[in-house]
């Protein structure tokens, strides 16, 4: 449903963009998250005196938060005035209504226009024309990208953005082809001469000077949670920006490469791989020690714990499970033990669980409301399951919460980056 709003909203998109000689544009941005499927609605309170008198979305609906996040339409705006409600809050500003009525019998509840006229009607013809020059300009893009003139596809793509700016697949295909001109990425080794089409990226590097392997997420969207878990509801459509994430979780002897020391409680005669087991019996501030100090030694640093949507979003590209242990078997196993999943993530689930940098808060997750700071007390989450935990609990949308001090020896973690600029 969400990617069915996305494609209608993109698609009407110009008739706003391009109507009154642009002012609607401005509007679209005025009107900020809701113009991405409310588009008629906002087309028509462009064009009214309530833009100009400041009173926006918010004004009558609220913040909405909730409802902005959780496309799925389970959680609905804070207010849906209807009736005399409608009525209570024209008045508010044209106080000279002596009409009994209700308001929208005769105006539109946006425009305060003629209902029967619609909006964008007059400058269809106009926006029809840019459509077709940015759709040609795109499809030029995409040959010349899929034949590898990364240059001349740049051309293309930015004519395509004169057409319909602030495009999103334009504007990524744009920075696609920079990422291909300039592959090269601060802090990382390209270990394979493979990059992934939508992006530009290369799909497997390593972190420089530590040899730390690392993949490509490509981003996108999903529906993350689960109603087979409480806390993991409502199902709610989610966008994950491109990343890398560690390849494996973080080893003891990476750890101790960065760090001196050896935490782990699975260590020593008793275990001979021990060096190529996930480092373990770390703290949620443990893992922050370790990332400090490994951006202190990498250029660019930007080395972080993943988010839980990030995370959640690359455990669901196909299962990552370990070789499950023997009988009896009361520790973890060798990161590259098993099968990678489909981005060639190895062990996201069933190995030691992985903390995220997210504080537990509930759904829908909106990256955005304070719960990825990085300062402040409160819970932090953990995903994936470990060796000792049932079938149950490995699953891509589990989640579980704990104190950011406290160390298990059965809690690790997984390395994330953004993606760095091109150099």
């Amino acid at each position: 449903m969400a990617r069915l709003i996305a494609g209608i909203a993109a698609f009407l998109m110009p008739l706003a963009g391009f109507a009154q000689r642009g002012q609607d544009r401005e509007a679209f941005q005025e009107a900020g998250v809701c113009a991405r499927c409310h588009v008629i609605s906002v087309v028509e309170w462009g064009m009214s005196a309530h833009r100009k008198a400041s009173t926006g979305c918010t004004s009558c609906h609220g913040a909405s938060l909730g409802h902005v996040q959780d496309e799925r339409n389970n959680v609905k705006p804070d207010r849906v005035p209807t009736g005399a409600a409608v009525r209570a809050l024209c008045v508010g500003c044209h106080t000279n209504q002596k009409n009994p009525k209700p308001c929208q019998d005769c105006h539109h509840y946006h425009a305060l226009v003629d209902p029967r006229k619609p909006a964008a009607a007059a400058v269809a013809g106009e926006s029809e024309a840019r459509q077709r020059e940015y759709a040609r300009f795109l499809e030029q893009g995409e040959k010349l990208a899929q034949a590898g003139q990364w240059d001349q596809a740049r051309t293309a793509f930015q004519s395509a953005l004169r057409q319909k700016p602030d495009d999103g697949p334009a504007g990524a295909r744009l920075k696609a082809c920079e990422h291909r001109l300039k592959p090269g990425l601060a802090g990382f080794e390209i270990t394979e001469p493979q990059f992934d089409p939508g992006t530009g990226l290369a799909r497997t590097v390593r972190v420089a000077g530590f040899g730390i392997p690392m993949v490509l997420v490509p981003g996108g969207e999903f529906e993350m949670g689960s109603e087979r878990y409480r806390a993991s509801q409502p199902v709610h459509t989610v966008r994950v920006p491109p990343l890398y994430l560690g390849e494996f979780e973080i080893t003891q002897a990476e750890w101790t490469k960065v760090m001196g020391s050896n935490p782990s409680a699975h260590q020593g005669g008793k275990f001979p791989d021990a060096a190529r087991m996930p480092v373990e019996q770390v703290s949620w501030e443990d893992a922050q020690a370790f990332i400090q100090a490994l951006n202190a030694k990498v250029p660019g640093a930007g080395f972080r714990l993943p988010t839980e949507a990030e995370w959640e979003f690359a455990a669901r590209m196909g299962r990552s499970e370990p070789d499950p242990p023997a009988p009896g078997t009361t520790s973890p196993l060798p990161v590259d033990r098993g099968r990678p999943n489909a981005l060639g993530l190895y062990g996201m689930l069933g190995n030691v669980w992985e903390w995220c940098s997210s504080f537990s808060r509930s759904y829908p997750f909106d990256a955005a409301d304070g719960r990825e700071s990085a300062e402040g007390a409160g819970l932090r989450i953990l995903r994936g399951g470990g060796f000792a935990d049932p079938p149950d609990l490995l699953d891509p949308a589990f989640r579980h919460a704990e104190r950011p001090g406290r160390r298990f020896g059965w809690n690790g973690l997984r390395l994330a980056r953004d993606v760095p600029e091109p150099r």
